[in-house]
């Protein structure tokens, strides 16, 4: 829970809203996914993307808990956010010294891709999902491919 408490800037958690969370991280893990997308030929010479995302159910849970408590909503918001970026950091180690998952521009084979697994993508750098993580697998391009470079905090100067 270290890394959620960092994303919500708090140094601890009072027993009441971990006894709320608890529940929903379980629950939650069921409707998270992941795939690697890569060509069927470039096992080896090119591991490809991976793309992790919360199902619907888990926006709707999110949504819900917002419009009757926004503080809440928040938490549950940031508890999903937390699971998709755990989750990465375990499938592509590198992304927890790095800080940050780099999204790549995918071309249209992996466009095709996101559709079979009935997602959209949007030329924003969005896919159809709210809490989702698209990046390289390894993170070996940093931030020299990443589409949010312009507006990243994090790109050395």
């Amino acid at each position: 829970m270290f890394t959620y408490c960092e994303l919500c800037g708090e140094t601890r958690l009072d027993n009441e809203l971990l006894e709320e969370l608890e529940p929903r991280f379980d629950g939650w893990q069921a409707h998270l996914k992941a795939y690697r997308l890569a060509a069927p030929d470039a096992a080896e010479t090119d591991p490809g993307f991976v793309i992790l995302w919360l199902d619907k159910p888990v926006e709707d849970e999110v949504e819900g808990i917002w419009q009757d408590s926004p503080s809440a909503g928040m938490a549950f918001h940031n508890l999903a956010i937390h699971m998709v970026m755990s989750a990465v950091q375990n499938l592509v180690p590198e992304l927890a010294d790095k800080g940050c998952a780099p999204l790549p521009k995918p071309d249209k084979e992996t466009i095709a891709l996101f559709k079979k697994l009935g997602l959209e993508w949007n030329k924003e750098g969005t896919v159809s999902r709210q809490f989702a993580v698209f990046t390289n697998m390894p993170a070996i391009t940093g931030c020299g491919t990443c589409m949010l470079k312009a507006k990243c905090g994090n790109v050395a100067s």
